[in-house]
């Protein structure tokens, strides 16, 4: 069981209902990921609480894929799948398009959930914190994309399978930043977990 199961905010049942509904779901362990200070010091505050995960969605639209971008890599050119934490006592659809609804304005149904990451991330004083990512890919019912929250989300963009693969995945390797290293290792994965559902599904 991965760690964040056993915690206050995703609930074993309700996962193994979005598996039945949803699935099937890959599970992906990557190997321990390191982060700089202070990266590592905003993560621990996330966890505060208990939190040790996220909900990520591929929001599909017009032939591309929503993007987001946040205040704090502004005009880097990097823009990535909207994620966010449940609240205690949500499930995890319901988490899942709440977050998509204050990062990207849209509101959202899901198509499939078809990977689970798992991740070690390595402080520089050693410490290691697991996280979970539950990953699905969405599309949107209309609307113009734009954030609700926009302390955390500061543009919202549309871009293209191949832009996220490629360019996109590119320019977060090379900040070298441990949590980009991590969302660029997850895209690749989650587009990879797509083709596998589809080829299974006869889609």
């Amino acid at each position: 069981m991965d760690c964040a199961v056993q915690t206050m905010f995703v609930d074993r049942q309700d996962l193994l209902e979005m598996e039945r509904k949803y699935g099937p779901t890959l599970r992906l362990a990557l190997d321990p990921i390191a982060m700089k200070d202070f990266e590592h010091k905003m993560l621990v505050g996330s966890m505060e609480g208990g939190r040790a995960h996220d909900v990520t969605m591929f929001i599909a639209r017009d032939g591309g894929y929503i993007g987001i971008q946040k205040p704090m890599y502004k005009d880097s050119g990097i823009f990535r799948a909207p994620s966010g934490g449940l609240n205690p006592g949500e499930t995890i659809e319901q988490g899942v398009k709440r977050e998509m609804l204050e990062e990207t304005g849209l509101e959202v149904s899901i198509d499939c959930f078809p990977l689970i990451v798992n991740v070690v991330f390595t402080g520089p004083e050693g410490d290691e914190r697991g996280w979970t990512s539950y990953v699905m890919f969405g599309h949107d019912h209309g609307g113009e994309p734009a954030p609700r929250d926009t302390k955390e989300i500061c543009c919202v963009k549309l871009i293209t399978r191949d832009e996220m693969m490629g360019e996109l995945c590119h320019k977060m390797m090379m900040t070298r930043w441990g949590g980009f290293i991590y969302r660029a290792m997850l895209t690749r994965a989650a587009f990879d977990a797509l083709d596998n559902y589809k080829a299974i599904k006869g889609k």
